[in-house]
């Protein structure tokens, strides 16, 4: 067994068993240590690619895994994350027909169906050698990761019914954007030279103020100004 060329699965592996660990504490209602791990998944999902480019060691396999590992980490983790808050903010309603509120929780079932689409897409397209085209999964899941801390904190004092409404809207909005063929720059730097990194730059300031003055809601915020600075440069490109 070479080793050396295990490194990077060994890591994706890693990533899977992030993803199960933020499933089963996101299923107990504990979002900020489902949070964590879906980021720690992140890392690992980082750290593979990276690991299997300098080892040298990329191969069908473990392209594979990785995508089976990312459906976890971030399809089904934030799909449970998302499900928990609706259900539990619709139960605070009192509906005319018992199922209704039932109905804005299976806009859950949208964000696994749209990252395995995204997912098995990004593994057939070659125009996503360097750049990306629909929002990358991991990104999305730390949108709704992060989003539904800070709306768990503060959701329940909101409107329930507006809440609900605009939450299952845009969990659908979202997750349709995963498989749009918007173009989203990639987070890779080749150099540290700022001509050709501008929005790689720009966007590494922006989070760090988010986070510094917003902490949680941050990370939602980061992921916001991408998907906007990627629309611009869409734009302006188009120009």
């Amino acid at each position: 067994m070479n080793i050396r060329k295990n490194i990077p699965n060994a890591l994706t592996c890693c990533n899977l068993i992030a993803g199960c660990c933020a499933c089963w504490l996101a299923f107990n209602g504990n979002c900020y240590g489902a949070l964590a791990a879906v980021l720690t998944a992140g890392l690992f999902d980082f750290a593979d690619g990276l690991a299997a480019r300098w080892l040298n060691a990329c191969s069908s396999i473990g392209k594979d895994l990785d995508s089976l590992s990312d459906i976890v980490s971030f399809g089904l983790a934030p799909a449970i994350m998302i499900y928990r808050f609706i259900d539990g903010l619709q139960q605070s309603v009192e509906w005319s027909y018992p199922l209704a509120g039932q109905f804005f929780a299976l806009s859950a079932l949208v964000v696994p169906v749209c990252s395995a689409l995204r997912l098995a897409k990004f593994n057939n397209d070659e125009r996503q050698a360097v750049s990306f085209i629909g929002l990358p999964v991991p990104a999305h899941a730390f949108l709704w990761t992060s989003l539904v801390c800070w709306l768990t904190m503060s959701g329940y004092a909101l409107p329930a019914v507006p809440t609900l409404v605009t939450v299952a809207v845009c969990v659908v909005a979202t997750s349709l954007l995963m498989v749009s063929e918007v173009p989203m720059f990639s987070l890779k730097i080749k150099s540290l030279a700022w001509k050709g990194n501008e929005k790689r730059y720009i966007l590494l300031c922006l989070s760090v103020v988010f986070i510094l003055f917003f902490r949680v809601l941050g990370i939602a915020l980061t992921i916001v100004s991408y998907i906007l600075l990627a629309i611009i440069n869409k734009k302006n490109k188009s120009e």
